[in-house]
Formats: C-alpha cells, structure tokens, sequence
C-alpha cells in the first residue's frame, strides 16, 4: 500500500509539475506575442503617419516606399513592408527594390486581407520569400478614410524561440528539483500514514489468527487516531464477543459430552447442524468433521432418514422407536421435538433428536418374559406331577402299600428337583446381583479339583465312565471365592459326565499360559449341534429338553458357571462335534491378592 500511495503520489506531481511548465511557457509565449504585436503597431501607426505627411506633399504613387522601409526597418529592427490597395507589395526593407515587381500579390494573405478591410491584421506563419517564421501586423494606410495601402511589420520568431527554449530548459530544472523535494517530502509524508495502517493491518492479522483483544498504540488526532481508536474498541468487542462465545460453546461442549443419551440436530435441509460424542459412538462415525454435511453422508441409514422426513414434511415430532440394521442392528427410542427461531416462534429451522439404545433393554425384557416362563413352566412341570400323586393318593391310593410308597418316591424325586431348581435360581440371582461374599481366597486350583474328585469319580463309576486329570505342576494360585470356584469346576465335570454315554471318557485338564489359567473340561458326550452353542449359556436353554429333564438338569447349570467365570474376570468358550464330545475352556487372569481387593 506504501508502495502504490508513494508512486501515485509522484505521478500526481509529476503531472502537475509539467502542466504547470506547459502553462507556464504558454503564458509567456502569450504575453510576449501580444507585447510584441502591440509594438509593432504602435510603429506601424507612426510610420503611416510619416507617409500621411510625405502624401501630401505628393502622390501616393511616387513616394519613394523602399527607401522608407529600409530607414525606418533598421530604426526599429523590424521588418516593414509596404502594399498597396491592389496587394501588390511597393516597398520592403528586406527586398531590393529592382526585384520588387517579381514578389507575388499579397492580397491573399490573412493579415492583409484584414488590413484592407480597415481593420489591423495578424498573423505567424513561414515567409517563403525569406525562408523563416514571422509575426505579421498589417494597418491599413488610410487618407480621407480612405485606404490607399497597408504598412506591414514583420518580427522574426527566433528570439521568441530562443526564449522559449531557455525558458524550457530552467521550468525543467525547476521540476526536477521541485520533483525531488517533494519526492523526498513525499516518502517521508507516505510512510508516516502508511506506517500507523501497516500496525493496524498486523493487528488485524494476528486477531485473524486467533490472538483476540489486541491493540494497536498510535497517538495521532487526526483521522488515523479515530481509525486506531475505532479499530481498539473493535478489537476489545471482537474479544469479549468471542470468550462469550468459546464460554457458551464449551458448556455446550461439555453438556453434550457429559449425557448418557444420543443427541444430534439437523436443519431442514437434513444437514448436521449438532451432535454429540455419544451419538458419534452410537453410529460409529469416526470423521468428526460432521457439521454441514447430510445425515445420509454421516448415518448412511434409510430408515432413520424416512422417520426423519416425515417429522419434518408432516410435522409429526414425539415419541416413537425405529430398528435400524447398519451399522449394526439396534432398536433407538428417538424422542424429537423442533427447532425454533427465538424471535420468530413459528419458524422451524430444524428436527432435536434425543436418542436411547434400548437394544439390550428390549433384550433383556424379552430374557425376562422368557425366563419368567421357563420358570412357570419348570415349576409347573414338578408341582403337576406332585399334585396329581397327591390327588390320588387321596382318593384311595394310600390303602395300597406297594402303590403308596412308589407315589411317595415320585413325590420325593420331584420335590428334591424343585429344591434344585430353587437352589439354582437363588445361586444365579446371588451371583448376577453380587450378593455373594466377595471373599478373596487364596484358591490353589491343584487342592480344589483334588477335593472334587471324590465326589466326581463316584459319579463317573456310576456310569463306568473313565475319569481322569492332568494338571501341570507349580501352578501359580489365583485368587477370589473358593466356594463359587468349587461350583463351577462341579457343574463343568457333572455336565460332563450327565452327557456322556457309559464306558465314555471325561478329563479335567489345568495349565497355565502367559499371564492367564487354563482349565479344561472335555468329554467323548453326545456333543452339541453347532446352531445351539451361541444360547448354550442362556438360562433354560436346551439342546434336547426331553433328555435334560430325564437325566435331572434344571437347564440353570452353565449359566451359573459362565456368571462365575465373569465374576473371576475370565471367559468361558465350547469346543464341540456333535457325536464327538464336547470341550469346556475356562480361561481365568493370574492376578495378584492387592490388584483383587
């Protein structure tokens, strides 16, 4: 800017230095042609009155005009030529008089012409006679008012040129010099203004850049300490405006980070204009420069978009429940409500949607419903059964001795299978709500298993099923409740050995990998169909429900055990073939008594 002010400012002077120069010399030009041109008429008027006088002495036509123009030509250094009323040229003190009638007419020229009208002609122009440039003025000579010639001076233009050019020559130095006077003055002039904007356009870019609220320090009372004074206050505004913005926006920020639920709002063009990181997680998008673009861009789900379109088109905010199937399959609760311009109620700018994955709750109501008919259902089965024996025992059974005390055995079997269940119920319920001690036990898994195969090998021999464990050495302790620990190694192996035909096999191994316990339950058992080892966990679930009732299971026995395995941080996965057997991995993290407490 300094830059362009400084040239246009010396262009500006130069322009005025050479218009000053032109008029300048045109001025003088002027005023010495008019002074000229008075001159020589003054002379020219005292000449004729000379040829007046010589006129009256004697013709016109025989005064001697020649020798009178050279007199009179050397007198006042100027040429004098005389012409008669018909243009022919009479006398000239610049020609001699011999060749006088070889002149052309001068009838035709401008200040003649003029002159015989009776009026005073002039005129510059090239004399082809002398072969230079002259100013001419020509009087009429008039006798009786009447024009009888015309007495014409004549001044080479020489001098005046002469002048000029000298007069060029000193307006040029002058404008050099004056040029590099104000060109001095000038810079010194430009950089004083230029140098308080440069401040104000550095400022200006550091508050660009972020750095709000600076200021620029310039003492001037003129218009560039208004601008500076304006450009403080701007400044100081553009700063508090901007901290109460990043203040609003960083509650905002932190209110949006802090809620549980889903949040995002969109314009009615379906543009993202709001949308918090729950609702990113939720939707897995991982580009967080969102804001703009369309929701399909983002969400890329059509049905979320139609319920969308219809909130807008039809105006059908509230509640409602969709399922959507990408990025993954879950069912949102979305509660909706519009976006309104505060100082226009009735513009609706937008669609706030509050989002709740209600995925796992509709899961586990429908776990609910299920198990609380499972339950019914295993309960009904027993207390049928028990009612029924009753019933007839009731109705004359009882005399029969050999009929009662097989009903009373039934009886007993089934009230034996509810106290299981109930057992199992109450287990798995401690278990889910940590209502069990949280004892932290040191559990040496090798003495644990030892202890349970007293009760295991009777089981197994029942069957003739050989039973066996292999446990590598120096196995390193882990720690947390003995009693759930015992349980979940008992209802591994009585699985086991339930779901293996006789003279089958059964081996509880324990090893250790890394920084984790191995324990391995397998069996050469019926096995288990693929499509079924998913829900295998599930309470109440089973493969063959016919053949789990027949040999006494609740269906409550691996759930308990998976709960367990949570409860001990670990994982429990099935390895199976069906009519190949089954194999149960528990894997449990080797963890210090201090990291446990």
């Amino acid at each position: 800017m300094q830059k362009k002010i400084f040239v246009t400012y010396t262009i500006l002077i130069l322009i005025g230095i050479i218009l000053t120069g032109l008029l300048t010399l045109n001025f003088v030009r002027t005023s010495y042609v008019e002074n000229m041109e008075d001159k020589l008429i003054t002379n020219a008027k005292l000449i004729n009155q000379f040829i007046k006088g010589k006129a009256e002495e004697k013709s016109f036509k025989d005064i001697d005009f020649s020798k009178y123009a050279n007199e009179y030509g050397e007198q006042i250094d100027a040429r004098i030529t005389f012409v008669n009323n018909d243009g022919k040229v009479i006398g000239d003190s610049e020609i001699r008089s011999e060749i006088l009638s070889e002149i052309e007419n001068h009838a035709y020229r401008p200040e003649v012409k003029k002159a015989l009208k009776g009026e005073v002609g002039k005129s510059e122009r090239w004399s082809t006679t002398t072969e230079t440039d002259y100013i001419y003025i020509a009087v009429p000579i008039k006798i009786e008012n009447k024009i009888y010639g015309i007495t014409r001076l004549a001044l080479p233009l020489k001098e005046m040129k002469k002048l000029n050019y000298e007069l060029f020559q000193n307006t040029l130095i002058a404008a050099l010099c004056g040029l590099l006077v104000t060109t001095v003055l000038g810079y010194r002039f430009v950089n004083n203004v230029a140098k308080p904007i440069k401040k104000v356009t550095k400022t200006a870019k550091k508050i660009a850049n972020g750095n709000f609220g600076d200021k620029v320090y310039i003492k001037s009372n003129d218009e560039i300490g208004i601008l500076v004074d304006t450009f403080n206050i701007m400044s100081e505004k553009l700063n508090e405006t901007i901290s109460e913005i990043q203040d609003k926006n960083t509650k905002l920020q932190s209110t949006l980070a802090s809620m549980n639920e889903a949040l995002f709002a969109i314009d009615r063009a379906f543009k993202i204009i709001l949308i918090n990181p729950v609702a990113m997680e939720l939707f897995h998008i991982e580009d967080e420069d969102v804001y703009g673009k369309h929701i399909l861009e983002v969400v890329r789900n059509n049905k979320l978009h139609d319920v969308l379109k219809d909130i807008i088109h039809n105006k059908n905010v509230g509640e409602r429940e969709v399922v959507i199937d990408y990025p993954e399959t879950k069912i949102l609760k979305l509660y909706t409500n519009f976006i309104r311009l505060d100082m226009d109620p009735n513009r609706i700018i937008g669609v706030m949607a509050l989002i709740q994955d209600v995925t796992e709750m509709r899961k586990l109501e429908n776990m609910r419903t299920e198990f609380v008919a499972n339950v019914s259902h295993e309960l009904k089965t027993p207390l049928t059964s028990i009612s029924g024996f009753i019933e007839t025992l009731k109705s004359g059974a009882m005399e029969n001795e050999k009929v009662r005390k097989r009903f009373l055995d039934i009886i007993d079997i089934e009230t034996e299978r509810l106290k299981r269940l109930i057992d199992d119920l109450l287990t798995l319920s401690a278990i889910e709500n940590h209502k069990v001690a949280a004892n932290k036990d040191i559990i040496h898994i090798k003495e644990i298993i030892g202890q349970m195969n007293m009760l295991t090998d009777s089981l197994a021999k029942q069957k003739e099923i050989d039973y066996g464990t292999e446990l590598e050495a120096n196995l390193p302790p882990i720690y947390g409740n003995r009693d759930l620990f015992k349980q979940m190694i008992l209802n591994l192996v009585e699985n086991a050995i339930k779901y293996t035909p006789e003279s089958g096999q059964v081996k509880v191994l324990a090893y250790k990998r890394y920084d984790h316990i191995f324990i391995v339950v397998k069996d050469t058992g019926i096995g288990i169909p693929k499509e079924h080892i998913p829900r295998l966990f599930e309470r109440f679930y089973r493969v063959d429900k016919a053949r789990s009732r027949k040999i006494g299971g609740t269906g409550l026995g691996l759930a308990i055990v998976k709960h367990i395995v949570l409860s001990f941080d670990g994982e429990i996965k099935v390895n199976s073939k069906l009519g190949k057997g089954s194999e149960f991995i528990v894997r449990i993290p080797i963890k210090g008594r201090e990291k446990q407490d």
